[in-house]
């Protein structure tokens, strides 16, 4: 996640929080009329940044993921994994989310710990 942006997000939402409550001691005050100016420009200002400030955050947390995916669009080599669905030796229904991975191309059962034969093929873009 790039973090200066997010941060400004969080900044820009605390600022118009403040500002929220600037705008609200001008109109507890009872002299709103003498610096409605003021008052105007401290809601308008309070607005921008609670509206504008979670997009800032959003922003920043979604062009971390687009910044990741883009690598690996580029990536030049593809490996392609062949998993047995279920184990030879407990008869478990196995998941690639399941396995245990021991090594680059080494797994075992989850449930039983069997060592599991994994196929595996490098292919090029």
């Amino acid at each position: 996640m790039r973090r200066v942006p997010f941060i400004i997000g969080i900044l820009m939402i605390l600022a118009g929080i403040y500002s929220f409550w600037w705008y609200f001691q001008i109109l507890m005050s009872g002299d709103f009329v003498e610096q409605l100016y003021l008052w105007i420009v401290t809601l308008v200002i309070a607005i921008l940044l609670i509206s504008f400030g979670p997009g800032v955050m959003a922003w920043a947390y979604a062009s971390s993921f687009q910044a990741s995916y883009r690598q690996i669009a580029k990536q030049k080599q593809w490996q392609v994994i062949q998993i047995p669905l279920e184990c030879s030796e407990c008869g478990n229904e196995i998941t690639l989310r399941s396995l245990e991975w021991i090594g680059d191309d080494e797994a075992r059962c989850p449930f039983c710990s069997k060592d599991l034969e994994i196929r595996s093929s490098r292919s090029y873009a």
